[in-house]
């Protein structure tokens, strides 16, 4: 039995590039580690970064208002900046991924509430002290 040399050839470039397929396959799972992608074990990074950051402000608040260093209204107006950075991440989220742009807006927004909380802890108006001027 004759073979045609153009079926043999077309039969093994068939092979050829379900074998290069299948390697592309497992070399795209393997990349991301455990078969998640990297920007999802990147937006995971960012969440724990602004959830870490956000819980040591809100007990820096907490402690705060327990040490008289925060009025109520003080501590109120606090956490109520926490709960705008909680839904600008939550409206960031809502497409599965936070990028590199949507990080630094929530960052730039902890930085500024970290000052507001320093700046609120320690200009003496808690528990009837004195204003500085």
């Amino acid at each position: 039995m004759k073979s045609n040399p153009m079926k043999k050839a077309f039969g093994i470039l068939a092979l050829s590039i379900m074998g290069l397929a299948a390697t592309g396959a497992q070399a795209a799972w393997d990349r991301g580690g455990h078969g998640h992608p990297p920007t999802y074990q990147q937006t995971r990074a960012y969440s724990q970064q602004i959830n870490a950051r956000q819980d040591r402000q809100i007990q820096r608040i907490r402690v705060g208002q327990r040490a008289g260093h925060l009025t109520r209204l003080e501590s109120r107006e606090l956490m109520q900046e926490q709960h705008k950075i909680r839904t600008m991440e939550q409206l960031f989220r809502e497409d599965g991924v936070i990028d590199a742009r949507e990080f630094r807006r929530l960052d730039h927004a902890l930085d500024r509430a970290d000052r507001n909380i320093r700046a609120k802890k320690h200009d003496r108006q808690a528990y009837g002290q004195s204003p500085w001027y």
